[in-house]
């Protein structure tokens, strides 16, 4: 048993070594934001309870009662991430029906005309469904940051029309600022100009789950298509939608905001 304890114990802290350095990578593209250090900072928490577990069980008392209490809630968070994951991983894969109308989610931008590259890789992709379905419209979403010269939207909507789609074709809002907003602000919008109901939502494969069901909170029938991500950054934006994730089920759930 006891060699047992020592293979498990060493394989969970190898595991957790390897999670530390995939969650690094995004410093190779000069980024390390919260997801990163979200999930930096759970798998050095996993590393220190597989460490520190046997020696404080064995000393008995509050050690024993803290080291099986701080196991415990860990086992539960990882089976919570786990479910998370099996959530965002199921809409990956599924192709959106033709002939709906497209909402782009918005991203960060550089000015009218440049945009960061998760936003052109939405856009790239709404263009294409597009193109393939000409009789759909397109919502562009964003409003302006506080490190943004203009609205998301109004690069959004420059760049389908650089790439040949018709002005006429493509609608924007501009007030909102964050994944929620996006999709409130486009039924409005939708609402306001006649458009159907019925639409694909453009983002990142990570982020479909939360933003279709957001899109459904807001009024829209609606199904995802999933835009390129970057395998290098993927590790931060993957610990950042756990995250928010768990904020979306405490507010829609918990605190049943609409």
């Amino acid at each position: 048993m006891k060699r047992h304890w020592k293979w498990l114990k060493a394989a969970f802290i190898i595991l957790c070594a390897l999670g530390i350095l995939w969650f690094c990578m995004p410093v190779l593209h000069g980024g390390f934001a919260e997801g990163s250090m979200f999930g930096i900072a759970v798998c050095g928490l996993g590393m220190g309870i597989a460490m520190k577990y046997k020696g404080m069980v064995e000393k008995g008392g509050w050690r024993r009662a803290m080291a099986r209490t701080a196991a415990v809630l860990y086992a539960l968070g990882l089976c919570w991430a786990g479910y998370l994951t099996v959530l965002i991983v199921s809409y990956q894969a599924v192709t959106p029906p033709s002939g709906r109308n497209v909402i782009v989610l918005g991203a960060q931008v550089y000015s009218a005309e440049r945009m960061g590259v998760s936003l052109s890789n939405r856009v790239d992709r709404a263009y294409e469904y597009l193109k393939e379905n000409p009789e759909s419209k397109c919502i562009v979403t964003g409003g302006q940051g506080s490190n943004e010269p203009c609205p998301e939207s109004l690069t959004s909507r420059n760049a389908l029309i650089r790439r040949g789609l018709e002005p006429e074709r493509v609608f924007a809002e501009d007030k909102s600022r964050n994944t929620r907003e996006n999709l409130e602000y486009a039924m409005e919008t939708a609402r306001e100009n006649g458009l159907d109901t019925n639409v694909v939502v453009v983002s990142q494969s990570f982020h479909l789950y939360r933003a279709v069901r957001l899109a459904e909170s807001a009024g829209f029938t609606a199904s995802g298509l999933a835009a390129e991500t970057d395998p290098i950054i993927y590790p931060s934006y993957y610990g950042r939608e756990l995250l928010s994730l768990t904020k979306w089920y405490i507010e829609e759930l918990i605190l049943h905001r609409g």
